[in-house]
């Protein structure tokens, strides 16, 4: 009975001390899930910023009426191309074009006196120098006309006035471009004067630019020519290219934060794709390092106040634990100045002791 006691035993300690060195162990091991290789490459350190594509200045029209009357045609819609000097709106001119009869009967009238003062301007000088008549006459009909000329040029100046007038109710585009807007409908009066009458929007869709809105904490680091990677909600998985154009100088306030309007241009084959209003996401590349070593940013771990790395040298060791000097630092790498060398394995994904085994690690 005591022979099979002690047997017992034994096989108790010998499977306690199996289990201590190695499940026991492994847990205290770090687990390495998923590694990368320091080479040598670009990194670049970027601003991320929101901006707004708006439309170029006089890209977008607002046309409005200097005519008062009742609309009435409007021959285009929302969604319509148009070329500058198409009609886009027409007002009821039949009233003007009534004062234009009438002033041209006022205007035939003054020429016709007129005519007679200056033939009988003539006969009037002749007679007072044959001593047939007073001076005084003379002096009347000079007068008379010198005032027929003066009405004459007073009907001629209304009657263009009233031509021009005429002209306002035919409304046209000003510039090619699409109705983005149509405000007003057929039988609507418009009342030129008390207010502005928008009529209709015509834009030039491929006319547009875009404003980054920087920070004044960075605005010292953007200047133009930088390039600037943006994208936008529409299409997340296409990266539009430009350059900063320049920056404004008046500082706009939101929320009690100063920002300073940063101008990007949009080039034709781009704005295929964008429409004004859009809001975008905007990387401003402020300094860039080629042929650096870099390692992947998800290399770097934080353990204890210290950023270091975890370099693989042997997939059955623990991995090395290193603390790197860092250079320039980008969104996805960072330039490795000291302490990790080019083909050094590093972890990017990994379990430090005593997490669960379930977790994905740092």
């Amino acid at each position: 009975m005591k022979k099979l006691l002690f047997i017992l035993i034994a096989l108790l300690l010998t499977g306690g001390g199996v289990w201590y060195f190695t499940a026991g162990q492994s847990k205290d091991r770090i687990k390495v899930l998923k590694t990368d290789t320091v080479k040598r490459g670009s990194v670049s350190r970027v601003l991320e910023a929101t901006g707004i594509v708006k439309a170029q200045v006089g890209a977008q029209v607002k046309i409005g009426a200097q005519a008062t009357g009742v609309l009435e045609s409007v021959p285009v819609k929302v969604g319509d191309r148009v070329k500058k000097g198409d009609l886009v709106a027409r007002i009821d001119s039949r009233e003007l074009k009534a004062r234009i009869a009438e002033a041209r009967a006022n205007l035939e009238l003054a020429q016709a006196k007129l005519d007679y003062m200056e033939k009988n301007l003539p006969r009037k000088r002749s007679l007072v120098q044959k001593k047939l008549e007073a001076q005084d006459t003379l002096d009347v009909a000079t007068q008379d006309a010198q005032i027929a000329r003066h009405t004459v040029a007073s009907a001629e100046a209304k009657l263009r006035t009233l031509q021009i007038q005429l002209s306002y109710t035919s409304i046209y585009s000003p510039i090619d471009g699409v109705v983005s807007q149509v405000a007003a409908q057929e039988g609507e009066t418009v009342v030129s004067g008390l207010s502005v009458s928008n009529l209709i929007t015509v834009l030039e869709p491929e006319k547009l630019e875009m404003w980054i809105y920087v920070d004044e904490t960075d605005v010292g680091r953007v200047k133009a020519g930088l390039p600037v990677r943006y994208t936008v909600d529409a299409y997340r998985d296409k990266v539009f290219e430009g350059e900063v154009d320049r920056i404004y100088p008046e500082p706009e306030i939101r929320d009690n934060i100063v920002y300073y309007r940063t101008l990007v241009k949009v080039t034709a084959d781009q704005a295929g794709f964008l429409r004004p209003e859009m809001t975008t996401q905007c990387k401003i590349v402020v300094q860039t390092k080629d042929d650096v070593l870099i390692v992947p940013n998800n290399a770097l771990k934080w353990v204890k106040d210290r950023q270091v790395c975890f370099r693989v040298t042997d997939p059955k060791l623990e991995p090395e634990e290193v603390e790197p000097t860092l250079g320039l630092v980008g969104l996805e790498t960072s330039e490795v100045l000291d302490g990790l060398s080019e083909g050094d394995v590093v972890a990017t994904q990994l379990v430090l002791p005593g997490a669960k085994v379930g977790k994905k690690g740092l």
